[in-house]
């Protein structure tokens, strides 16, 4: 086992009481968050206390999500809410208004983003409304219409949406129904874009480990291991591995979400009671495990609150957390650890290696 040490916390300059939900890379060097008061800020990772704000309400009803959408020189947030908008902001501006802004059919309440900057596409997933959860795309070169929707491949709320991490045209989702979907999103026809469904249960969290690996995290922290499926492969695929409820396995009470740093993916995984967060390892080698003996904890965490974000910064060798008891806190790894989450690229293992070690389908 490894320890982070705290080096820095900051409410930024938050209404008492707030909850800080989410945290994202925005400029070089500076984050943005969205809280309880519905604002989304930007702050200096060097500095905390070096905060602004973008906007004082980002959405009526309620913000739901964050994203960091870039292209170029362009370094825009995206941003989503209850009242059924998407809105895209500049951090430069600074003058409190979005620079594009997008709106579901009825109004339907947006709970999940995406953004492909390449492609111009942003993409919001919707509650449950009048029977139909919509995942609806936007080019925001015209943002007044959707340019693609798909209304009948998840029967409740949509809580996640992904791109394959090379491959534009794809696009996971997960729901509360208990499905993760995978879509070609060059195909307009719903059933014929829906090229491989995988029935997890409730879906907290969904995603790409690798090219050709998605895991899936329920509400109820059961945890499993998928090969993505290519049509156009017919081989036989691995067969997927299911962890169950990894509460009581890895020694904790809930899991926050699956991060991924230089030395591979890590599932952060908290304990309110005994104040402490767990970054630990999960490996493909011989099989996928969790590998508890190298996991890294950050003691104190958020004390009796939840963590909510995770984010393993690479440039400033850093992970932040950030949760519900208001504050966004930074930690760094002990000099003497070469093995850190946030290890840099002098210290990293050999592309060839670690991506044999941790990237591996099976």
């Amino acid at each position: 086992m490894h320890t982070l040490t705290p080096i820095a916390a900051s409410s930024l300059s938050l209404p008492t009481d707030s909850y800080i939900y989410s945290i994202t890379p925005a400029a070089p060097g500076t984050f943005a968050a969205i809280s309880s008061d519905d604002s989304l800020r930007v702050f200096d990772a060097a500095n905390l206390d070096r905060e602004s704000v973008i906007a004082p309400k980002t959405h009526d009803g309620g913000v739901t999500a964050l994203r960091t959408y870039s292209s170029g020189d362009a370094q825009l947030l995206a941003t989503a809410g209850r009242d059924g908008r998407v809105r895209l902001w500049d951090a430069r501006a600074g003058n409190g208004s979005a620079a594009v802004e997008m709106e579901t059919v009825k109004h339907a309440p947006v709970l999940s983003v995406a953004c492909h900057a390449e492609t111009s596409t942003v993409v919001a997933g919707t509650e449950l409304v009048s029977s139909q959860a919509v995942v609806a795309f936007w080019d925001i070169r015209s943002p007044a219409a959707c340019r693609l929707q798909y209304v009948e491949s998840h029967n409740d709320d949509i809580t996640e949406l992904q791109y394959h991490p090379t491959r534009s045209n794809i696009l996971l989702s997960g729901s509360t129904d208990g499905l993760v979907n995978i879509y070609d999103t060059t195909i307009t026809d719903e059933d014929d874009a829906l090229v491989q469904v995988i029935n997890h249960g409730s879906v907290h969290h969904a995603g790409f480990l690798s090219e050709r690996t998605i895991y899936a995290l329920s509400h109820d922290e059961l945890f499993s291991v998928h090969p993505a499926t290519d049509p156009d492969e017919p081989t036989q695929e691995p067969e997927p591995v299911h962890f169950g409820d990894v509460r009581q396995p890895l020694g904790c009470e809930y899991i926050a979400q699956l991060c991924i740093g230089s030395q591979g993916p890590y599932i952060a995984a908290g304990n309110k009671a005994d104040h402490r967060l767990d970054l630990i390892p999960l490996v493909s080698d011989p099989a996928w495990r969790f590998d508890q003996d190298s996991l890294w904890r950050l003691p104190g965490a958020h004390g009796e609150e939840v963590v909510r974000s995770v984010y393993l910064d690479e440039q400033s060798q850093s992970v932040f957390t950030c949760g519900e008891d208001g504050f966004v806190r930074v930690w760094k790894p002990a000099d003497d650890d070469v093995q850190a989450p946030v290890e840099s690229a002098k210290g990293a293992r050999p592309k060839e290696k670690r991506q044999k070690d941790r990237f591996k389908p099976y």
